[in-house]
């Protein structure tokens, strides 16, 4: 097999699990699995701020894990690597988020990643990590069913009181 295709496998197979860690990570809150994905140096840029350094790379997902989010489940798609030069290298990816929040309603997030990985001591870690977001939705807890009812068939009906008072199915 050509050596350039297998290297671009090899790193495009390295980020696909990187990224993946990096969600699962960050759904189950673990700030100090987190850690470990990160170089010393990595940089953060969000539209709320940069931040430059692991601890503060690592304060957003302290916020994020003392925050009323009771469940995330993180989804990627569209992964694409690009070289940067050297061992650097681009990683492009559109993600969706669903999260549910101690007051009842639940959140979708979407948006693009774009992502530095290097390799440092033979693992693959983020150098920078842009979150893009596109849009967000709130879902109201009225609106969601339980999660044991089938996603096929019937859904339940729902009587809900208008604000004049009236009843409204649904």
């Amino acid at each position: 097999m050509d050596q350039a295709l297998l290297k671009r496998l090899e790193v495009f197979h390295a980020a696909a699990e990187l990224m993946h860690r990096y969600q699962a990570l960050v759904d189950a809150k673990d700030v100090d699995g987190l850690a470990g994905l990160v170089t010393d140096d990595v940089e953060l840029v969000r539209v709320q701020g940069n931040r430059k350094g692991r601890e503060a790379f690592l304060d957003l997902y302290r916020e994020f894990a003392a925050s009323d989010v009771e469940l995330a489940q993180h989804m990627l798609t569209n992964l694409q690597v690009s070289p940067l030069g050297g061992e650097r290298y681009q990683v492009d990816a559109c993600f969706w988020v669903i999260t549910t929040h101690r007051t009842g309603e639940a959140r979708q997030v979407w948006g693009r990643y774009r992502n530095d990985i290097v390799q440092a001591d033979g693992e693959w870690r983020i150098a920078a990590k842009r979150i893009s977001v596109t849009g967000i939705a709130i879902v109201p807890e009225d609106a969601l069913v339980p999660a044991d009812v089938t996603s096929f068939g019937p859904l339940p009906r729902r009587v809900t009181t208008t604000e004049h008072g009236g009843e409204r199915v649904r």
